[in-house]
């Protein structure tokens, strides 16, 4: 079974490298998402806040269907997060920036996560500019390409 689940994994990598990303579909990258500015806004409860002024390669992606590899991140017990960086050395310990994390919202319970596990995800991306409560990046309806 392990055997048939590597030759799978090994031939929809390869699907993707020689045909790109899935039809209507965009793979988008970290470089990507670090493409964003803040600035310094007044809010009621926290007083200042820096909130994202996204680039226009960024804001074409908002409600699109996307693909993204990363680590998978505990947040809670039920919420993961994608990381660009491993847990040791994600947006929660201090070590990189907002830009680097999406939020996870699964389309079917994904049942059983493994902490730094990397994964190709798939969903529907979602930006946030304002809410400073929840995640600047989100991904709904994730699905589950590949992971290992």
């Amino acid at each position: 079974m392990k055997k048939v689940n590597i030759f799978i994994f090994f031939l929809m990598l390869f699907s993707l490298a020689v045909h790109g990303a899935p039809a209507g579909k965009d793979t988008i990258t970290w470089t990507l998402l670090n493409n964003v500015e803040y600035k310094e806004s007044p809010h009621d409860t926290y007083g200042t806040v820096y909130l994202p002024t996204f680039s226009k390669d960024i804001k074409k992606l908002h409600g699109k269907t996307v693909i993204i590899k990363g680590y998978l991140v505990p947040v809670d017990k039920t919420t993961w997060a994608l990381s660009k960086n491993t847990y040791a050395a994600c947006f929660f310990c201090g070590k990189a920036g907002p830009e680097t994390v999406l939020g996870l919202a699964w389309k079917a319970e994904p049942g059983k996560l493994k902490m730094d596990a990397n994964a190709t995800l798939i969903g529907k991306f979602v930006l946030n500019g304002t809410n400073v409560d929840d995640w600047m990046y989100s991904i709904v309806d994730v699905e589950i390409l590949s992971i290992k």
